[in-house]
């Protein structure tokens, strides 16, 4: 007989958990550290004397780590630190070596642990156990399930953390403006097997994605995610403005009754089979051809209307000779009960899909969960937020190499910090690291010279981390008279020397996966 802390043969069981909506399988297979952080749920068998671990690494000496398990059959839970699992593992030592540990057909648990790694182990030493494990890590760290591998979407992006010697502290931003700027000097990317998910073989896109919040009277809150995306197909040199706002919430005002886009740019799709908080709206443009280098700005900016709901506008400008600007989709969600809204980003808190509350700028396979290979790649990017008032970009407190929230991802970019917001991305070998911090603020103009932006006037700008200006550049308000009820970018974004004299534009509706624009040789090339 074997008894729970006796165990002659273990072995540990390599299974599949199966993952929650927006994580792509592909990086789930090389690395459980894919799962989602919140409330995440892992349904899995264990034969007898079978053992299944989850990697925990605690970065903030007051993380919080909370699981539940429920079990058709007795079995050994237990939540141990890397001296205790390596004794487990690798020595046949007793389970009950733990910082605690259960037996039964159910466990739970609320631990506040120090800086280090950690393990949760489930241990059957009975009869074959059918187990549901579920647990929480707060704040929320990326690396809360250790290292990250291969592939990851990859670029800059604030988790809402700062790290200091190893120790992670949360922060939160609430913004009205979420900005990007990518300079593009090379890409090229390819993906044999693109087909089979219904993109091209040399798509890639580049992706804005941040969390918005929306306040509702009575206390209640609906979160949406938003992304601004330029879909690019690199072998054709075109490039097509994209956007979608996905449903985070229970609920949620999205919906075709609920969500209108200006001209009726955008369509709402209906949800899948397992559940109504899988509404989401998307709109792509039509094929704009690009000659590198490209200097790239992308906006999205939210208004909350008290009694109307909340207007969610997306904007970019495109330099490459025959320069665009302007915004391409204003998308309004209907909420009568709104009583405010900002884009969230926050290391101390997850979304009610258990995503991260993260704000992103980073490239990655086209569409539909794909990972792509950039076969070229020499890129530098910028992300900062705005609150719509001021002629101050402000950095995120920190960055880190990758984001946390999208599907899509690359399999070979390396990034390097540039310091003040700002990063390089390279093709190589891929790092997922926590970047660096930033403080201060920072113009338009001063952002596009640091980056090298084709025509960037190489005026700057700096204010302090309380807003007075230094050396400034003097701001004027160079966008054209909105139409068609569009309005300007704010004033952050139309310094003098700056990037968004504005022209408005329109785009034909044209479905992701069937854009216009591609000719047969491009199609028949890529396998699409």
């Amino acid at each position: 007989m074997v008894t729970p802390d006796r165990h002659a043969s273990k072995r540990r069981l390599i299974c599949l958990a199966l993952l929650p909506l927006l994580v792509p399988v592909q990086s789930a297979l090389a690395s459980k550290t894919t799962l989602p952080i919140g409330s995440t749920v892992i349904p899995f068998i264990l034969p007898p004397t079978y053992y299944q671990y989850y990697p925990i690494d605690a970065f903030y000496a007051g993380t919080v780590v909370e699981y539940s398990l429920v079990s058709n059959a007795s079995v050994s839970t237990a939540f141990m630190t890397a001296t205790q699992f390596q004794d487990f593992n690798d020595s046949n030592g007793p389970v009950s070596n733990s910082i605690v540990y259960q037996n039964g057909t159910a466990s739970s648990q609320t631990l506040r642990v120090g800086v280090g790694p950690y393990y949760i182990l489930v241990y059957a030493y009975g009869r074959t156990a059918n187990v549901t494990l579920t647990f929480t890590v707060f704040p929320n760290n990326p690396f809360a399930f250790g290292s990250l591998y291969a592939p990851q979407p990859s670029g800059i992006a604030s988790f809402g953390l700062t790290n200091n010697s190893g120790i992670d502290a949360p922060y939160e931003v609430k913004s009205s403006d979420v900005i990007g700027f990518a300079r593009i000097s090379t890409i090229e990317a390819y993906n044999s097997t693109a087909g089979s998910v219904g993109v091209y073989a040399s798509g890639a896109t580049l992706q804005m994605n941040s969390v918005l919040v929306v306040n509702e009277a009575g206390g209640r809150s609906q979160v949406y995610w938003c992304q601004n995306t330029p879909d690019f197909v690199t072998s054709a040199d075109v490039v097509a403005m994209s956007d979608s706002i996905l449903n985070f919430s229970s609920t949620g005002f999205l919906s075709n009754s609920t969500v209108t886009s200006e001209g009726g740019l955008g369509t709402v799709y209906s949800p899948g089979p397992t559940g109504s908080n899988e509404y989401y709206y998307e709109y792509e443009g039509s094929n704009s051809t690009y000659t590198l280098p490209v200097g790239i700005v992308l906006l999205i900016n939210e208004t909350a209307e008290p009694g109307e709901g909340v207007v969610v506008q997306y904007g970019a400008r495109v330099l490459d000779g025959q320069a665009f600007a302007g915004w391409f989709d204003n998308v309004t969600i209907h909420d009568p009960s709104v009583q405010s809204a900002y884009f969230l980003t926050s290391g101390n808190d997850t979304t009610p899909a258990g995503t991260f509350y993260d704000t992103e700028l980073v490239f990655a396979g086209e569409g539909n969960g794909e990972s792509t290979n950039f076969t070229q790649m020499n890129s530098a990017l910028g992300l900062y937020y705005a609150n719509g008032t001021t002629s101050v970009l402000s950095p995120f407190s920190s960055y880190f190499s990758f984001g946390g929230d999208t599907s899509e991802s690359a399999d070979d970019l390396r990034v390097s910090y540039l310091g003040n917001g700002g990063a390089t991305v390279a093709a190589g070998a891929p790092n997922y690291d926590y970047l660096g911090s930033a403080s201060g603020g920072l113009t338009a103009s001063s952002v596009e010279s640091a980056l090298g932006f084709p025509g960037a006037q190489g005026t700057s700008s700096t204010t302090s981390s309380s807003g007075t200006t230094t050396n400034p550049t003097s701001a004027s308000n160079t966008s054209a008279t909105p139409t068609g009820g569009i309005p300007e970018f704010p004033p952050a974004l139309v310094a003098t020397g700056g990037f968004l004299g504005v022209v408005v534009i329109s785009y034909a509706l044209v479905r992701r996966g069937r854009r216009g624009g591609e000719t047969m040789d491009e199609r028949s090339g890529d396998g699409a």
